[in-house]
């Protein structure tokens, strides 16, 4: 079981990366969570990691803490969550702000996250309820933000700068730093800054 990586970030978006380990690249599931606390291409990079094992496949997921990785080995034992499910979860939220929408029995907040409906919201409250206690955040932590709708805008804008014939890595790259310091822009406005850009 590769439980840990540890070497040189060689390629990223924000939902998987490359990670160079003595001449061998690994290629790594993250959720948006690791993401945002990567460095740049080239800088060091560790991982707590979980190695899924399928008959067609051996995927790897990453993970910036120990805690994270937890929750994704919580979520995962719950009927009808995989690890791209999990994953997703985790990429609408933080760790600690699902870990209170459990507890606390909010349907409404647990299927605004990817993937997650309302019968998923239920299993995950009465399977998980009781297991959320490692998970509990310090009082001081920051108030809860769903990535939902901002990945979403993500998603439609880099398809629809790729149909205007833009290279899918330059979009991205163009993309993040404007959804990072204004999350709420409409997405015909971000469209247009783009091409503005260029």
């Amino acid at each position: 079981m590769i439980a840990q990586l540890s070497g040189t970030l060689t390629e990223k978006t924000p939902t998987r990366i490359l990670v160079d380990v003595n001449g061998v690249g690994y290629d790594v599931f993250i959720p948006i969570t690791t993401y945002e606390k990567l460095d740049q291409v080239g800088s060091a990079v560790r991982l707590k990691t979980y190695l899924n094992v399928r008959e067609d496949a051996l995927q790897l997921f990453g993970f910036s803490t120990q805690k994270e990785k937890n929750m994704f080995l919580t979520l995962i034992t719950v009927s009808g969550i995989g690890p791209k499910l999990a994953l997703g979860i985790l990429s609408g939220c933080a760790v600690e702000d699902l870990a209170r929408f459990i507890v606390n029995g909010e349907e409404d907040a647990l299927t605004r996250l990817p993937g997650v409906g309302r019968k998923t919201a239920q299993r995950l409250i009465t399977e998980l309820k009781d297991k959320m206690a490692q998970f509990e955040s310090e009082k001081d932590r920051k108030p809860a933000f769903v990535r939902t709708d901002v990945e979403a805008k993500y998603q439609e804008a880099v398809l629809a700068l790729v149909s205007l014939g833009y290279n899918k890595n330059s979009a991205q790259k163009m993309l993040l730093p404007i959804l990072k310091e204004e999350p709420a822009v409409p997405l015909d406005e971000l469209i247009k800054r783009v091409l503005k850009t260029v």
